[in-house]
């Protein structure tokens, strides 16, 4: 099963709880999952930040419940049906972190194992990123639909006292489904990077 909330707040629920940067939402998201200390992240978090506070999506395997955060009055659940992902083709909204990696390497020169990100800031990158995460998985973009991206918007937060910052793109437009299981993976598990702090959730409305 796959379930979908949808959490509202408002600027003074948010300062209430100290939600103030993506990675206070990335500890916050893990009280939807009470009793899980242990496991491996098993669903994917939207942030939209809105003038007057934030509008929150959690996709997951397991169920979520209403955390302590989130006013009853803002919180709404739904179970995604067995046949959404069934369909050919699909409006999509999709919130990501465009990056390459960089080779880095260590005093002997030697290539080390995890390189470094650097965001992608030039709109013809971000849309060669999506094209290629497309083939990646299971989807091509629709040609003659116009592909909307919107500018970067920096997204700083603190870390353990550490500053760090990531990039976020939105893209809308209309896709079509290539290879249905590799299609259905990235629904669930996310396209990109930086999938706890917020991205990589591919928001679909089916086109009959």
């Amino acid at each position: 099963m796959t379930w979908l909330a949808r959490a509202t707040l408002g600027k003074d629920d948010m300062a209430a709880c100290r939600l103030l940067d993506n990675y206070d939402w990335h500890k916050a998201a893990w009280q939807c999952f009470p009793g899980m200390p242990d496991a491996d992240r098993d669903f994917l978090l939207r942030l939209d930040w809105q003038e007057n506070g934030c509008q929150v999506y959690i996709l997951s395997g397991p169920e979520p419940v209403r955390p302590g955060w989130c006013p009853a009055p803002g919180w709404e659940v739904k179970e995604i049906a067995p046949g959404f992902l069934r369909h050919e083709r699909y409006r999509f909204d999709l919130l990501a972190n465009p990056t390459r990696k960089l080779v880095v390497r260590d005093t002997e020169g030697k290539r080390r194992k995890n390189g470094r990100r650097v965001p992608l800031l030039h709109e013809d990158e971000q849309r060669r990123w999506l094209e290629g995460k497309g083939r990646q998985h299971g989807f091509c973009l629709e040609d003659g639909v116009p592909l909307t991206v919107e500018p970067a918007r920096r997204h700083p937060f603190l870390r353990q006292g550490t500053s760090g910052l990531h990039v976020g793109v939105r893209f809308r437009g209309v896709l079509s489904v290539t290879d249905r299981e590799l299609f259905a993976a990235a629904f669930r598990k996310g396209v990109g990077s930086a999938k706890g702090f917020g991205f990589g959730m591919l928001l679909l409305q089916p086109i009959f």
